[in-house]
């Protein structure tokens, strides 16, 4: 099967960026823009964009934490997370995939917590801290939470993390060589939603081979919880996901059965048979489908002898 992802290396995608900041993270990241104006945030949100495109961004924990607006030092939230950041400071904590969203910050956090936020930390009246802000669709735990300083050494440090800067910072390859062996530990993210809804859309528009639907179909035969309407939408981004996984394979001539290793590229050799003919594709984490952002990642090639033994395996547990 493929392999799980347990640290940095193992990711689909390679890790772009790292964000600095004193509050940790949990569903979206935020970003200042240099105005309140509509083209200061288009302007923020397109750096950001570029920045995090393809890849995943590392979660650095400033040694430094901020001092709200006066009349807010009281405030059980703020109290709360400064001396949640006492365990963190320095670290390096996580790794997020974020989505570029054209919903507002307001709609992300919800009004509540984004009029919270404004009130105890923007200066000047622009109500602009952190309201640029991208959903975490899928993130990953370091368990470890090393000291930065430590994994990066004082040049990349220095690099990275010696000014300010109002977007990412874009890692070079050494760098990522240094946060390879990071463990990771996926965990939910409940914004994992608006990857979903957005992928549901594309598949909506896309081209799929009926008989990765009807796989696809047949490893989630069960989605509890949902309209019908809703399980067909599903189910059609994870054939879509399918899809789009086999390509990958397919360029990459790695058409082999990734639990016995049955190779369909040197069997046909001699003849008119499409090695893609002989493998299925196959979800490793149905029950997850819908409910996490799944990805290609999720998706195995199987020969139709082991597909058969894995359902089987499924329905004796």
């Amino acid at each position: 099967m493929n392999q799980a992802i347990r640290k940095i290396s193992d990711l689909p995608l390679p890790v772009q960026a790292a964000k600095a900041d004193w509050l940790v993270a949990s569903h979206w990241l935020g970003f200042t823009p240099a105005g309140n104006s509509r083209n200061a945030r288009a302007q923020c949100t397109s750096a950001i964009a570029r920045q995090s495109a393809g890849g995943f961004v590392i979660e650095y924990i400033t040694a430094l934490f901020g001092e709200p607006n006066q009349g807010f030092e009281n405030d059980p939230e703020y109290i709360e997370e400064r001396a949640a950041h006492k365990d963190v400071a320095g670290r390096l904590i996580a790794v997020h995939r974020l989505r570029p969203s054209s919903r507002p910050a307001i709609e992300i956090l919800g009004h509540e917590e984004f009029n919270h936020l404004q009130d105890m930390w923007s200066k000047d009246g622009q109500r602009c801290r952190w309201s640029v802000a991208f959903p975490i669709i899928e993130t990953y735990q370091i368990p470890t939470r090393p000291l930065a300083s430590e994994v990066l050494g004082t040049n990349a440090m220095k690099r990275l993390f010696a000014h300010q800067s109002a977007t990412l910072r874009p890692l070079n390859d050494d760098e990522r060589k240094l946060i390879a062996d990071l463990p990771l530990e996926r965990s939910e993210s409940k914004n994992a939603w608006i990857g979903i809804e957005d992928e549901i859309e594309m598949a909506e528009l896309s081209e799929i081979p009926i008989r990765t639907q009807e796989l696809i179909s047949e490893d989630l035969a069960a989605i509890e919880g949902e309209s019908a309407e809703r399980s067909n939408k599903i189910r059609l981004r994870a054939a879509w996901l399918a899809n789009r996984f086999i390509a990958d394979r397919m360029r990459a001539g790695l058409l082999k059965c990734d639990e016995c290793g049955f190779d369909a590229m040197n069997k046909v050799v001699g003849t008119r048979i499409k090695p893609r003919s002989l493998l299925d594709v196959h979800h490793m984490n149905p029950l997850a489908e819908g409910k996490r952002y799944t990805t290609v990642s999720d998706f195995a090639l199987l020969c139709p002898t082991c597909h058969r033994y894995v359902h089987a395996l499924l329905q004796a547990n």
